[in-house]
């Protein structure tokens, strides 16, 4: 679970500038920043797939605000074929506000995210020696 510290790490240190689609963003028809599914996406280009608020790393790729698109490439753990190139999949943005995305795969599926405060991510626990 080293990975969470560093990745909260990484986001304090790049603030988003206006209009920036960096930082916490909750998963679902609901915004759920206490807890739930979230994607972490980072001013670098990189963006994780964490659950709230301090769960395990699901999936890791590249992201790129194409102003009406959300491109993305997608790896779960333990990512196999890593070593390949991966094709960005994408995701047409429909609803763009400050703090809610609402999206649309390339299945037709509805993919609704919810800006959550940085602090939504949290470091977890340390094991109880």
């Amino acid at each position: 679970m080293l990975f969470i510290p560093i990745l909260l790490a990484a986001l304090v240190a790049t603030p988003a500038s206006a209009g920036s689609l960096v930082g916490v963003w909750s998963v679902g028809e609901k915004r759920a920043c206490d807890q739930g599914p979230a994607w972490v996406l980072f001013a670098d280009g990189q963006y994780a797939e964490v659950t709230l608020p301090s769960g395990p790393i699901s999936a890791l790729g590249l992201w790129k605000d194409e102003a009406t698109v959300l491109a993305y490439t997608h790896a779960h753990m333990p990512f196999a074929g890593h070593e390949q190139p991966a094709a960005m999949s994408r995701m047409a943005i429909e609803v763009r506000a400050a703090d809610r995305l609402d999206m649309r795969n390339a299945r037709g599926l509805v993919r609704t995210f919810h800006r959550c405060p940085a602090a939504s991510l949290k470091a977890p626990a340390s094991p109880a020696h």
